[in-house]
């Protein structure tokens, strides 16, 4: 059986983010489960002025997850 995964690619700076998602776990059942992609973008708000950080904030570092999951998180080319 094959692992599941999600890369995420993160693009920017405190002024603009975009987020690149994608999985072959869609389901998030911990093991391959269909294919999916999704783009998330990120400005500053008076609550969080800068839109790197919330952008690290929701995807992490690279990781294992408890489910197995093998997360990799990219930030301007750089694994964290």
């Amino acid at each position: 059986m094959s692992n599941a995964w999600m890369n995420v690619t993160i693009t920017g700076d405190a002024g603009y983010v975009r987020m690149h998602t994608s999985t072959n776990d869609d389901r998030d059942l911990g093991y391959p489960s269909g294919d999916a992609r999704w783009t998330d973008e990120f400005r500053p708000t008076e609550q969080q002025p800068d839109a790197l950080a919330r952008a690290l904030a929701l995807a992490g570092t690279s990781r294992t997850g408890i489910s197995g999951i093998v997360v990799t998180v990219h930030v301007n080319g750089q694994q964290v």
